[in-house]
């Protein structure tokens, strides 16, 4: 045989083995993702006013409320409300058997969010500083902090047909824990939340 052949012979394997499945590897587990989409709706306003979607202006404050300590710092902030009516509860085919009988707001995880303080990431470059949303007692008391993509001090669910306007706080912060303190500039940031039904 002559070398031209065996080469071609050789090459002929590696291609039927590279186009054999790789039946050795190895498989752990198995995820499997279910859920379902309701036609379920609800009228949304902030602060009393508009649609689901609003602004809410902090207060300006000086540098000197935001040091840089070994811990956070907080100062200032706005309370603000989320107001829910006129939930229309529907019973879906191939969701369930009835329809929902109560609703949660549900803070995302989004660019803005910071993974390991839970603020809001100030989107103006420079200034050291996030925004950090709590839950709140009416426009008086703050409460716990919310963080964002986790089930850590979400709101809690209202019942469908009683629903009504739930409270909040959105305070500054400094970034990080042991970091620099904050800096003269601007600050914007947003959050996006959803409905949840159950």
């Amino acid at each position: 045989m002559n070398t031209w052949v065996k080469r071609a012979i050789a090459a002929a394997g590696i291609t039927a083995t590279l186009a054999t499945p790789m039946t050795g590897m190895a498989s752990d587990g198995t995820i499997t993702f279910t859920g379902a989409v309701t036609a379920s709706t609800c009228t949304l306003k902030i602060n009393g006013a508009g649609t689901g979607d609003g602004t809410v202006a902090l207060p300006t404050v000086d540098t000197a409320a935001l040091t840089n300590g070994a811990a956070r710092t907080t100062a200032a902030g706005t309370f603000f409300s989320v107001g829910l009516s006129a939930c229309n509860a529907v019973a879906d085919i191939g969701v369930g058997p009835a329809a929902p009988t109560t609703v949660q707001i549900y803070f995302e995880a989004g660019p803005n969010v910071d993974e390991v303080t839970g603020g809001l990431i100030n989107t103006v470059a420079g200034s050291n500083v996030e925004v950090n949303i709590y839950n709140a007692s009416a426009a008086t008391i703050v409460g716990t902090q919310v963080k964002p993509g986790t089930n850590t001090n979400q709101p809690v669910a209202q019942t469908i047909g009683a629903e009504g306007t739930q409270w909040f706080y959105a305070g500054y912060s400094t970034a990080a824990a042991g970091g620099h303190a904050a800096t003269a500039g601007a600050v914007s940031t947003s959050i996006t939340y959803s409905l949840i039904y159950n």
